[in-house]
């Protein structure tokens, strides 16, 4: 079977892993528009990803797959929240176990473990090609046309076309021509940008830094402004810090409110954000100069497409914010899903592919309701729902057979599945979302009358 994969991320490299391990009768054509994410691991846009057990558990299931990936990274145990009125930072473990640990790993380390692997496995049906660019779908004749970089075009038949292409994915572009294809996306109020630094000395390499604040403009019309984010440690004594503020789609703003100069930018880390955190001049000058990338959410209402063989994994499936830092586990998640329904049919696909839809469409449409619903807007349902959820992990302590852990506890420690959490906790979701409604109403109507 000639499986054609597009995008060299880690949902289609792990599934070229799923494949060819489980057989020599796939012909894996990879096909990526960047370059070998190994030359690129310099890059200071990539950005940290977070194995939780739902990630470390699909990589365990590849022999040898794991410690590759492991080394990768850095374990993190703990977790920093800076106490303003003791002046320093408190620290929380963040498991009971060290056996237990997230790993934070760079995209691009991550994407160069999986491609070592791949290669040192030798598989005879592997073949990688990138600078190449996906450019059309031919759904009905099962092919796709690419360029490489001589600007030399391809034309490629396909079995089975596997759209691990991100956001703006062109296997999902041409699903979206077809009949009867549901497809919805949304911005964010919310924008990021990413800044890698040399690792302090005052900050451990086993914990993760997050801060939260609140802003507003000189401007006394200007709604105040949330801005959040972490500081979290990388491999060679680096640290990534992650900056997201609030920011309307439509807006054209380049860095949080206040911040006008790379000075504001250091003060406001040093003093307010990340209490002891210096950036270098260039560092925060590089900051100010870059543009902030925007989140897009997506859904779609289903994976394939009936009339030919193609099937979305991953972002191209269900992009979302990192809040709940479940992008690349719930990408994984596809990967094993579509890896089992193929062998389970014996890769017919009429078979495989609705059963992959119809398994995934509900955890993809979950994970990206907990993504809005766990971040309450209103300050009131904020309060409320943290005192609950904090009760309700002090009851699951106490009675772990009776009481639900929590739906932060149950992400990132357990495999529960995505649309089983939103279940558990559906009536606070319900409360959540009113509420969240009604304050975004509220903020484009301030909008408008400014």
């Amino acid at each position: 079977m000639n499986v054609v994969i597009i995008g060299a991320g880690p949902a289609g490299l792990l599934l070229a892993h799923r494949l060819l391990t489980r057989s020599s009768h796939y012909q894996v054509f990879i096909y990526e528009q960047r370059s070998d994410p190994r030359k690129l691991r310099a890059d200071q846009r990539a950005f940290v990803l977070s194995l939780t057990e739902r990630g470390q558990k699909e990589l365990r299931a590849i022999d040898g797959l794991w410690p590759a990936v492991d080394q990768q990274g850095v374990a993190i145990c703990k977790t920093g929240i800076y106490n303003k009125k003791l002046q320093q930072w408190k620290v929380f473990e963040r498991s009971s176990g060290t056996e237990k640990y997230s790993l934070l790993i760079n995209r691009n380390n991550l994407c160069a473990a999986l491609l070592d692997q791949l290669e040192k496995r030798d598989y005879p049906g592997l073949h990688l090609n990138f600078d190449t660019a996906c450019m059309n779908v031919h759904l009905k004749a099962c092919q796709v046309t690419l360029t490489n970089e001589e600007g030399q075009r391809i034309e490629h038949s396909y079995d089975l076309l596997v759209g691990a292409d991100g956001i703006h994915s062109v296997v999902k572009a041409a699903l979206l021509k077809q009949p009867g294809f549901d497809f919805q996306q949304s911005y964010f109020d919310k924008v990021w940008k990413v800044l890698h630094l040399p690792q302090p000395q005052a900050f451990a390499a086993d914990t993760s830094y997050f801060f939260r604040t609140s802003s507003s403009t000189t401007d006394p019309n200007a709604l105040p402004c949330q801005i959040s984010g972490a500081a979290i440690p990388e491999l060679d004594d680096q640290f990534c810090l992650l900056t997201f503020w609030d920011q309307a789609p439509d807006q054209a703003r380049n860095n949080p409110p206040g911040i006008e100069t790379p000075t504001d930018l250091q003060q406001q880390i040093y003093e307010q954000w990340l209490p002891g955190l210096q950036v270098s001049d260039a560092a925060a000058q590089s900051f100010c100069e870059r543009r902030p990338s925007s989140i897009l959410e997506t859904q779609c209402d289903r994976y394939h497409d009936r009339s030919g063989q193609a099937v979305l994994v991953g972002d191209a499936a269900h992009a979302m914010s990192s809040f709940l830092a479940q992008g690349c586990q719930a990408a994984f998640a596809d990967v094993v899903a579509l890896d089992r329904c193929l062998q389970a049919s014996e890769d017919q696909l009429q078979i495989a592919l609705p059963q992959y839809s119809a398994l995934q469409v509900k955890e993809g449409h979950a994970i990206t309701e907990l993504n809005l619903l766990l971040s309450p807007k209103a300050k009131w349902v904020s309060k409320l729902f943290g005192v609950a959820m904090m009760m309700q992990s002090k009851l699951n302590q106490r009675f772990p057979d009776r009481i639900s852990p929590t739906p932060s506890t149950l992400l990132s420690k357990t495999s529960v599945p995505y649309a089983e959490i939103y279940d558990r906790f559906k009536p606070w979701f319900s409360l959540i979302r009113w509420s969240n409604q009604r304050v975004l109403a509220k903020q484009k109507s301030a909008r408008i009358n400014s």
